[in-house]
């Protein structure tokens, strides 16, 4: 007998389960089951399948300290997502509204960035705006309301409202409720004494990259995979995008670097599994393009490298990132791990394509940003 298919704005069966977090031969930290909880066991995970109006069927969960909460938690969510579904954004809706309708589409993040959400929509954007009409959020106002944060919170917090604000606005915007996303024309909101980029703690990074794989934007534009290759290689964002099936071995995991401003930055480098992996399933399902590049944009153009530098800004934005955390952030976080995997100075200078070991150890080789041991390898970081 054929199953029915679950209607639209429904859910199905509702399971909860005791979870606590492991760290598997050393791994980074997962969720598991536990088969037999105590009476005091401190997570629980409630889950079932919504059908959203598009019709697909996505996960949607909750978690709280105790079985009863945890179920109570989801139905409220999933009340919530039945009511933002079923009304439509218009000029009139307040921002407190939108607010919620944002939280609700969220159904694919980390619980903690969902709690980091919640707590700049309702304890910083709704009791300072939240009566507003999404036609009046204009330029002007939202400027005003992110100078008050940053003078009562500091620069910190008025740039995680910008980035959850971007993300409200934008859709009102995909709703056409307002032309354009207002928050697009605000000042950028920048930590005091900031300068260049920065390693980026090798505990963040698995948690970045699950973010960029969920965004909308970054999977429309099909600058995820780039940004993961950044991620596993440590290559500059101009050889990555120059980079040509033709340098591709991916029987033997090696890329050639070949668009490079020096002779030291042309190099056979080996990649990671993971890396081989996206790049075999980049290979199957990719077009042809005129300039045979890996990465190419959606129309089947070679990328520049200034357009997808801007697209991470916007996007460093939209997850809430520092904005030190830029391309070139990823080259320093690429040396940490190798310096910690045991590589030498020149190994690591030769596979990021320095001339100079100095300059690796100087200005890349960061001995302070992360806890992660040598065991810790570009795979173990890559892995959702």
């Amino acid at each position: 007998m054929v199953r029915p298919r679950t209607p639209l704005s429904s859910y199905g069966t509702i399971t909860v389960q005791a979870v606590e977090y492991a760290s598997p031969d050393g791994g980074r930290s997962r969720l598991r089951v536990v088969e037999k909880p105590g009476r005091r066991h401190g997570l629980w995970r409630a889950r079932t399948r919504y059908r959203f109006d598009d019709g697909k069927l996505r996960q949607v969960e909750r978690f709280a300290e105790s079985e009863a909460k945890a179920s109570a938690k989801l139905r409220q969510a999933l009340t919530m997502i039945a009511a933002s579904t079923a009304t439509e954004v218009k000029r009139e809706t307040r921002i407190g509204d939108l607010g919620e309708r944002f939280l609700t589409s969220k159904t694919k993040i980390a619980p903690r960035t969902l709690a980091d959400y919640t707590r700049i929509v309702r304890n910083v954007i709704v009791p300072r705006i939240g009566d507003l009409a999404v036609s009046e959020a204009g330029p002007d106002r939202l400027q005003r309301f992110l100078d008050v944060v940053a003078a009562e919170s500091g620069p910190g917090a008025a740039k995680t409202a910008r980035a959850v604000l971007s993300g409200m606005m934008g859709v009102a915007a995909r709703a056409e409720a307002v032309h354009g996303n207002p928050v697009r024309e605000l000042e950028r909101t920048e930590s005091s004494g900031a300068h260049g980029s920065i390693a980026i703690p090798l505990g963040e990074l698995p948690g970045i990259l699950d973010r960029v794989r969920a965004d909308t934007r970054l999977v429309d534009i099909d600058l995820v995979d780039l940004i993961v290759f950044l991620a596993g290689t440590g290559v500059r964002i101009s050889e990555g995008c120059a980079l040509a099936w033709p340098d591709v071995d991916l029987d033997a995991g090696v890329v050639e670097i070949r668009k490079s401003k020096t002779n030291a930055g042309k190099r056979r480098i080996r990649v990671s599994s993971t890396v081989v992996a996206m790049l075999m399933a980049r290979r199957v399902r990719g077009g042809p393009n005129d300039d045979g590049v890996v990465f190419p944009t959606v129309l089947g153009r070679a990328r520049d490298p200034r357009a997808a530098a801007r697209e991470w800004a916007d996007a460093r934005e939209r997850l809430g990132l520092p904005a030190r955390y830029t391309f070139h952030a990823f080259r320093k976080t690429m040396a940490t791990l190798l310096d910690q995997a045991g590589l030498t100075a020149r190994d690591i200078a030769e596979y990021l394509g320095h001339t100079n070991p100095a300059l690796t150890q100087t200005v890349y080789m960061s001995k302070t940003v992360g806890g992660t041991r040598a065991a810790d390898a570009v795979d173990s970081i890559l892995t959702k």
